[in-house]
């Protein structure tokens, strides 16, 4: 069960609670984040109610307790509920004092969640779909700033390696969009991005758009700002119990592409690759030891 059902639930079955419960079902309405953050009796002190209110709200609602209510909660925090700093009090106030081995598992399935939904028949035909668009470009501008900078990155630097046509638009020197002043319709734009959305990704693809260049859109939602103007829109769910949204289904998607790239390229994306190979032994940037 999401966050969105027992809202549902909640409203469902509102006008039948007794008054108590009714005062505690609309604090988890209107306080989520407090439901998230702090324990029963906390939450119930804040709401003005004995801490068996908020244990009776969650048994009504098809929950065995309020931890199990809570759990609803912590992970809408998690995923797409909170700032940063908030995120990070979800983090402290899990109450272990060994947090390892329960919060590398938790990361660890979370993501497990995350890449098995990047193989759903509609992430995969958009993948498809962004390949051919990124075959046929004359030149791919690739976008990642903050914290999705590493897949875009790695996208780019990848493409290096047997590709000449891949620009990745860093921001140094404070000339972040300037590459795209004479971009087409010829023209790619690869856009990494979740929320919290940055401002400039969000006007490179204004921009982009405007001019007519095909984007590729790797973001969290088909409702994101980086989505409406996609040619190929990938959604890629992000959920960590984390700081920051999870950056590793954006990273798979930069490696698939690269791959899907790589396996079409036919004999001169092989000679690229075996001239960059050839260069990266002449600077000897790998030791041999």
């Amino acid at each position: 069960m999401d966050k969105r059902t027992v809202d549902k639930r909640i409203e469902a079955q509102f006008a039948d609670l007794p008054p108590m419960l009714q005062r505690a079902a609309r604090f988890a309405l209107d306080h989520p984040h407090a439901i998230a953050l702090h324990s029963m009796r906390a939450v119930a002190a804040e709401a003005g109610l004995q801490a068996s209110a908020m244990h009776r709200l969650a048994r009504q609602l098809g929950f065995e307790g309020y931890e199990a209510l809570r759990d609803v909660y912590r992970q809408w925090l998690a995923q797409d509920g909170g700032s940063f700093a908030q995120r990070a009090t979800a983090l402290q106030q899990r109450g272990l004092p060994d947090q390892t081995e329960q919060l590398v598992h938790e990361l660890v399935h979370a993501d497990g969640r995350n890449l098995q939904q990047l193989a759903q028949p509609g992430v995969l035909a958009a993948i498809r779909q962004a390949r051919d668009i990124l075959i046929q470009a004359r030149r791919i501008f690739v976008v990642g700033l903050r914290s999705l900078h590493p897949p875009a990155f790695y996208f780019n630097y990848a493409c290096g390696m047997f590709r000449g046509n891949t620009t990745l638009l860093s921001g140094m020197g404070g000339i972040f969009a300037d590459e795209l002043r004479h971009a087409s319709r010829e023209d790619a734009l690869v856009v990494f991005s979740s929320a919290p959305y940055a401002r400039d990704t969000v006007a490179a693809v204004r921009f982009a758009g405007e001019q007519g260049i095909r984007i590729i859109s790797v973001t969290d939602s088909l409702v994101s700002p980086i989505a409406a103007a996609a040619a190929a829109a990938i959604i890629v769910p992000n959920t960590t119990p984390s700081l920051f949204p999870s950056v590793v289904p954006a990273l798979e998607v930069a490696q698939a592409l690269v791959a899907l790239l790589v396996a079409s390229g036919g004999q001169a994306s092989l000679d690229e690759i075996r001239k960059s190979e050839a260069q990266l032994r002449s600077f000897a940037v790998y030791t041999t030891s």
